[in-house]
């Protein structure tokens, strides 16, 4: 397993990653955290335990099954999977949500928004269907 970033590191990392799938117009970006109870290394303090902030970009090293050559084999997909992680403790939380949030905010400005258009029409059973007369 690769050694957790220090905070910096992850911020420039995770920048990085939001950067480049947004610029390829596809692609997902998965940010998870959890807290790390009765784990070596990590600290608590009043009952607040460390976090730790992971993030990938959803590829998988497991080949398609539906993926194959002309001969009939299997291709691997060429692409690994970023893991980036690091530990936050408890005192350096709100410094590092507010940096965190700023990344994020940062990284989703390609994103598109939704079509709301053909929901206004739709209604419960579907009875209110405009008829021209």
């Amino acid at each position: 397993m690769a050694p957790h970033l220090e905070h910096d590191e992850f911020f420039q990392s995770l920048t990085d990653l939001l950067s480049k799938t947004s610029q390829q117009a596809h692609g997902s970006v998965y940010l998870t955290q959890k807290p790390l109870i009765d784990v070596p290394g990590a600290t608590t303090t009043n009952t607040q335990p460390s976090i730790l902030i992971r993030a990938t970009d959803g590829n998988t090293n497991a080949p398609n099954p539906k993926s194959t050559s002309k001969d009939g084999k299997i291709v691997k997909n060429k692409s690994t999977k970023i893991k980036l992680s690091t530990i936050v403790t408890p005192g350096d939380l709100e410094a590092f949500y507010t940096r965190y949030a700023e990344v994020c905010k940062a990284g989703m400005t390609g994103l598109k928004k939704r079509d709301r258009r053909g929901r206004k029409a739709k209604t419960k059973g579907g009875a209110a269907k405009a008829t021209k007369a």
